[in-house]
C-alpha cells in the first residue's frame, strides 16, 4: 500500500500541469487570434467608439474654357457646427444658441434642439458660411471660450461669369453635387474625395496622445477643359439678348456656334437665362407670370407653378426643346437628289405658286402667285417649296427616309449634356408620299438645333457627321490628362463633292442677294439658310395657328469653314416673324465679330466699296492741309471751319465708324467752336438712297448696317439716334437695313 501513495499524487500532478497547459495554449491561441489575426476587425469596429473625426471637404474640379478662363470655381467658406457632447449646462446651450442665431440668421430653436442631442459631437448649424459671418463666430467663442462651437474650413462652387453659359454649365446643390448641366453630366469627375483627421478618446473622452491622431488628405476633383471660348459666348450671348428684346419670342431664343469639322461646340446658348450662383430666383419675365398667376401666394398650386418656371426657365432650348426646321432642311433634300444623281444644279423646274400631293391636295409655296421657270439651284436659294416636293418626288420615300436616318434625325445626337430630347417623326412604315411632300422643305416633323445644326455641318465637312460635344479633356491637379475626347465621326452620308457644291449653292445665293442674304458678311464667303415653321401643335392667344418659329443657319469661311451657326427665334412677338428678318440679321452680327476673332480678315469686292466703312482719325494738332489730306486719303471729303492753321476739334470724333461714300469730316479751325445741331429724321422703312440724301441734306454722315443694298426691297429697320433727336452737325447716324425675302410659312392650305 505505501508503495502506490506516491504514484497517486504523481498522477494528479500531471495531470493539473497538463490542464494548466491547455488553458494556457487556450488562452494564448485567443490572445494571438483576437491581437494579430483580428487585428483589423477589432480596430474597425473599436475606433468609432474610441475616436473623433472631422470631415476635410475636396474641392469640387474647376470648369474651364478652351483658352483656360475659369467658368466654373470655388470659394473658401466654412461650416458651423457644435459638440452638445461639450456643453456644460443649459445655460451654455442657450448662450450658443441665442448667438448663433442672430449671426447665422438660424432659427433659434432649430439650433437648441441641436444642443440637446448629448452624445453628439457634431451637429451641424450652417454651411457655406462667409467670411464675415465666420469672422463673427470665432469673436464669439474666443469671448466665452467655449469648447462647444467649431469651424471647419470648406468650399462652395462659385461662378465668376454668373449668366455666362448657364445653360450649359447647370448648377450645384447645397452639398456641391451637379443638379444640371455640365455639373450634372460630369459630376463623377468633378466630385473629389473626402479626406478627415481622426482623432482617438480615451474612457473620459479626452484626447489620446498625438501618435493616435491620423490625417487622410482629401483628393480634389477633375478639371473640365471645355470646347467652348468664352470670348465666343460672349459674342453669342449679347445679340441674343437683343434679338430676345427686338422680336419678343415668347417662347425665348436661342443659338449654338460649332465647330463642323470635330462638333466642338464653342458657344451655346438661351435667353433669357439664369444666374448660376443664384439658379432659384425667377428671371423678370418669368417673375411677372408668377406674380400674376390666379394662384394665392404661398399656396400648394402657387409653389408647384413656382417649380415649374424654375424648371422652364432652366431648360436648355437647344437641346431640349424640339421645333419644326422648315426651311433650313433644304439643303439637306438637294443634297440627297444631288448624290443620287436625279438632278443636276441646271435641271429646269416650274413653280406655278403650289404643287398637288396624291392623297391629300394643294400645298402651296411661299410665294403664292409662283417662281416661275427656276434651275434647281435657285430653288434652292428661293426656297422654293414646289422645287423640293418635285425633287424629293425623284427621290423617293425609302431612299429619302434612308438618308434622313444617316442624317441622324432619327437618333440622339450624343451631345455630352444630359436631356436631349428625342425627335418627333413618322416610323418608315408610316413614311408615305404625303410626308415624303411635307419632309423636303422641314415640316411636320419635330428636331432640336443641336440635331439640325449638326446634320447640316456635315455638308461643311466633306459629308462627314460628327458627334456634337463640350468637353475637351479632363485633367488633375497636375496638368495630367484623365480623359482626351477626340473627335468623333458617325459616317459619311454624302460625299465630298456633293457636299461643297450644296455650300458653294447657298453661299452664291446670300453673295449674290438670292437667298439668305440678311446672314451675309460683308468681306466674307457665308453659306446659309433661313426658315420659318409653323407651329400646328399650338395656338395662339386668339385660338388661331399664327404662332411661328424663325431661325437661321449660317457656315463660314463658306469654302473651309470654321464654324456653323444656329439662331432660333420661337414666336416673335414685336417684329416681322420670317427666320430672313428676325433671326439672318443676328446671324450676321454674330458671325461679323466671331470671324475677325478668329483671325479670318476681310476682303471688300468691288460690290461693297459704295458701303465700305473706315474709322475716322483724330486730326486735333494737325496744321489744317495735313488734316485735310488725312482725311481725303480715307476716301471723305473734309470742310474746314474757321481761318486758324491748326485743327482744335473735329466731328466725327477720333474712332468714330462712318460709310465712306458721302462721308464728309468737319475740321475746327479755331478756338471759338460754336457747333451747329440739327434735328435727326425718320428714317426707318426708308431705302438706302433715301436714308443717304435726307441724312446728307441735314449735314449728317451715316453709318450703314446690316445688309444694305439699291434692291427694291432693300430698307431701313432700325436707327440710332432715333428720330427727332438733337445731334451735332456731322455727326454718325447708324442706319441698319435689311431685305425683305419669304420664308415658307404658309403651308398644307388650299
Amino acid at each position: 500500500m505505501p508503495s502506490v501513495k506516491p504514484r497517486k499524487i504523481h498522477i494528479r500532478e500531471i495531470a493539473t500541469a497538463v490542464a494548466f497547459m491547455l488553458v494556457a495554449v487556450v488562452a494564448i491561441g485567443r490572445l494571438f487570434y483576437l491581437q494579430i489575426v483580428s487585428y483589423d476587425r477589432y480596430k474597425n469596429e473599436t475606433s468609432g467608439s474610441i475616436s473623433s473625426e472631422t470631415g476635410i471637404k475636396a474641392s469640387r474640379g474647376l470648369i474651364v474654357d478652351a483658352n483656360g478662363v475659369v467658368l466654373a470655381d470655388n470659394k473658401t467658406v466654412e461650416r458651423v457646427f457644435i459638440s452638445p457632447a461639450d456643453m456644460k449646462s443649459d445655460a451654455e446651450r442657450q448662450l450658443v444658441a441665442d448667438n448663433l442665431s442672430r449671426i447665422l440668421d438660424v432659427d433659434y430653436d432649430t439650433i437648441y434642439e441641436k444642443t440637446l442631442k448629448k452624445n453628439r459631437k457634431d451637429e451641424t448649424v450652417k454651411k457655406n458660411v462667409e467670411k464675415e459671418e465666420a469672422d463673427m463666430v470665432r469673436a464669439f467663442i474666443n469671448k466665452y471660450s467655449l469648447e462647444s462651437v467649431h469651424l471647419v474650413t470648406s468650399t462652395t462652387r462659385y461662378y465668376p461669369f454668373e449668366n455666362l453659359l448657364s445653360h450649359v454649365l447647370g448648377f450645384v446643390g447645397s452639398d456641391n453635387q451637379g443638379l444640371y448641366g455640365i455639373e450634372y453630366q460630369y459630376n463623377e469627375y468633378l466630385t473629389g474625395v473626402d479626406g478627415k483627421i481622426i482623432t482617438a478618446k480615451n474612457g473620459l473622452g479626452q484626447d489620446m496622445p498625438y501618435d493616435y491622431e491620423q490625417y487622410i488628405e482629401p483628393q480634389n476633383g477633375y478639371k473640365l477643359v471645355l470646347t467652348i471660348d468664352q470670348t465666343l459666348q460672349s459674342i453669342l450671348e449679347k445679340y441674343l439678348e437683343e434679338c430676345l428684346e427686338e422680336s419678343g419670342a415668347d417662347n425665348r431664343v436661342t443659338g449654338v456656334i460649332m465647330d463642323p469639322k470635330t462638333g466642338g461646340i464653342l458657344a451655346m446658348a438661351t435667353k433669357p437665362d439664369f444666374d448660376c450662383n443664384d439658379p432659384y430666383t425667377l428671371d423678370e419675365k418669368s417673375q411677372k407670370k408668377l406674380e400674376e398667376c390666379e394662384y394665392e401666394k404661398g399656396s400648394e398650386d402657387y409653389l408647384k407653378y413656382n417649380t415649374r418656371l424654375l424648371m422652364d426657365m432652366w431648360r436648355n432650348k437647344a437641346i431640349n426643346d424640339l421645333y419644326e426646321p422648315g426651311s433650313t432642311f433644304k439643303p439637306i433634300t438637294c443634297s440627297i437628289a444631288l448624290e443620287e444623281a436625279l438632278v443636276t444644279h441646271s435641271t429646269a423646274f416650274y413653280c406655278p405658286g403650289y404643287h398637288r400631293v396624291d392623297g391629300y391636295g394643294i400645298v402651296r409655296c411661299h410665294k403664292t402667285e409662283g417662281h416661275g421657270a427656276l434651275t434647281f439651284d435657285l430653288g434652292l436659294q428661293q426656297s422654293c417649296n414646289p422645287v423640293m416636293m418635285m425633287t424629293a418626288e425623284r427621290i423617293g420615300e425609302d431612299t429619302f427616309y434612308d438618308y434622313y436616318e444617316a442624317f441622324g434625325y432619327t437618333s440622339l445626337t450624343g451631345i455630352d449634356l444630359p436631356g436631349e430630347a428625342a425627335g418627333i417623326f413618322h416610323s418608315e412604315k408610316d413614311f408615305n408620299n404625303v410626308e415624303l411632300a411635307v419632309y423636303s422643305f422641314g415640316q411636320t416633323f419635330k428636331t432640336t438645333a443641336i440635331q439640325q445644326l449638326t446634320a447640316v455641318s456635315s455638308l461643311a465637312n466633306d459629308g462627314n457627321l460628327v458627334t456634337p460635344h463640350l468637353v475637351k479633356r479632363i485633367e488633375d491637379d497636375n496638368g495630367n490628362v484623365i480623359v482626351d475626347f477626340e473627335t468623333n465621326i458617325k459616317r459619311q452620308v454624302v460625299s465630298a463633292q456633293i457636299a461643297n457644291e450644296v455650300m458653294a449653292v447657298l453661299e452664291e445665293g446670300v453673295a449674290n442677294k438670292l437667298g439668305s442674304s440678311n446672314a451675309g458678311v460683308k468681306g466674307y464667303k457665308v453659306a446659309a439658310k433661313t426658315g420659318t415653321s409653323e407651329k400646328r401643335d399650338k395656338k395662339d392667344k386668339e385660338g388661331g395657328y399664327s404662332l411661328r418659329v424663325a431661325s437661321c443657319i449660317s457656315i463660314a469661311p463658306a469654302d473651309d469653314a470654321a464654324v456653323s451657326m444656329i439662331v432660333i427665334v420661337d414666336e416673335p412677338t414685336l417684329s416681322r416673324e420670317e427666320g430672313s428678318m428676325i433671326a439672318a440679321p443676328y446671324n450676321s452680327k454674330i458671325m461679323s465679330e466671331v470671324l475677325p476673332y478668329l483671325g479670318y480678315l476681310p476682303v471688300y469686292s468691288s460690290d461693297d466699296e459704295q458701303y465700305k466703312s473706315v474709322a475716322v482719325d483724330s486730326y486735333e494738332g494737325m496744321n489744317t492741309e495735313a488734316a485735310k489730306e488725312a482725311v481725303r486719303k480715307l476716301g471723305l471729303s473734309a470742310e474746314v471751319i474757321g481761318e486758324g492753321g491748326v485743327i482744335r476739334a473735329q466731328m466725327p470724333a477720333a474712332g468714330t465708324e462712318m460709310t465712306v461714300k458721302g462721308g464728309k469730316v468737319l475740321l475746327y479751325a479755331t478756338d471759338d467752336v460754336n457747333e451747329k445741331t440739327v434735328t435727326v429724321p425718320d428714317l426707318v422703312g426708308k431705302s438706302v438712297t433715301e436714308c443717304k440724301e435726307l441724312l446728307s441734306g441735314r449735314g449728317l454722315n451715316v453709318s450703314l448696317l446690316g445688309t444694305p443694298s439699291d434692291s427694291a426691297n432693300c430698307y431701313a429697320v432700325k436707327q440710332y439716334p432715333e428720330a427727332n433727336t438733337k445731334v451735332k452737325e456731322g455727326s454718325v447716324i447708324s442706319v441698319e437695313f435689311r431685305i425683305v425675302e419669304l420664308d415658307d410659312h404658309s403651308l398644307l392650305s388650299e
